[in-house]
């Protein structure tokens, strides 16, 4: 006998299966402050450490990451010139590329609307990779969208990055 369709066993399984997916998927997409709020944070950290990286790279000059006075970006600047932002290029070949970050735009569009707290901040890291003028505790940029928030700390003495989620 030749079987045409599905059994109603087969159907239900299908269905419980979509309720599982949906129920794991639907809460992360809901929340956009919190995709929002992590994504800056993770580019703030990236970005940290490329400044870190250059720190290392060019001792003979001051390189640093300033949050722009607004808090809705930062750019990894000279900092004995903290307003124009630094360029880099991948090799000689290619076009230089501005290391400014903005809120909601290019790299980080999906970050839109998150503003970083303390604005107008300047981390400075020295040719070792520690902060230049090293204190008892943490610098810490906190990153923050609707009800998220993270924060990113960077310790003075060993300058080891790091990010948390309150």
């Amino acid at each position: 006998m030749m079987r045409n369709g599905f059994t109603l066993i087969e159907v239900m399984l299908v269905i419980m299966i979509m309720v599982v997916i949906a129920a794991m998927t639907l809460p992360s997409a809901l929340d956009q402050d919190g995709t929002a709020a992590d994504a800056a944070a993770r580019l703030l950290e990236s970005d940290l450490e490329h400044a870190q990286l250059l720190a290392l790279s060019r001792p003979d000059q001051r390189i640093g990451l300033a949050v722009d006075a607004d808090g809705y970006g930062w750019r990894i600047v000279d900092a004995d010139d903290p307003l124009v932002a630094l360029h880099d290029a991948v090799d000689s070949t290619a076009s230089t590329r501005e290391l400014a970050v903005r809120c909601g735009e290019g790299r980080a569009r999906v970050a839109s609307e998150a503003q970083i707290d303390p604005a107008g901040e300047m981390i400075v890291f020295d040719p070792l990779g520690g902060l230049e003028i090293p204190s008892g505790t943490d610098r810490t940029l906190a990153i923050q969208r609707g009800a998220a928030m993270r924060v990113v700390s960077v310790n003075p003495e060993t300058g080891f990055i790091s990010l948390q989620i309150p």
